[in-house]
Order: C-alpha cells, then structure tokens, then sequence
C-alpha cells in the first residue's frame, strides 16, 4: 500500500511538472510572436491556441497507450 501511494504522489509531481512547462514554453512563444508584425503575430497566435490537456491527448495519440 505505502508503494502505492509513492507512485501516485511521484505520478502527481511529474503531471504537475509537466504542464508548467507546456505552459512556461506557450508564454514564451507568446512574446516571441510579440516581436513580430501584426499580420504575423495574429498567425503565431492562433498557433498557440489549445490547453495543455489538449496538447497531452495528442501527444498521447502519437506515442500510443505503450508509451504512457
């Protein structure tokens, strides 16, 4: 039992890892499209849009369940 519970607190921190760098990554990509003209950066922008649960089911889809 006290195995378990390690792997679930040790499963929550890489999750939690994880997503702060989709997200650290996403706001830096934010301000690099800043640094371009408006008819760029509207496109940059709109590269960026979806939530990091989003980015993990495709990221998931491409690796496939063995790889989880």
């Amino acid at each position: 039992m006290k195995s378990i519970c390690v792997f679930v607190v040790i499963f929550l921190l890489v999750a939690c890892s994880n997503k702060q760098i989709y997200t650290a990554v996403q706001q830096n990509q934010q301000l690099e499209c800043s640094k371009l003209p408006q008819t760029r950066f509207e496109e940059c922008m709109r590269e960026l849009e979806g939530s990091y649960e989003e980015y993990e089911q495709d990221r998931q889809d491409v690796v496939g369940p063995d790889q989880k």
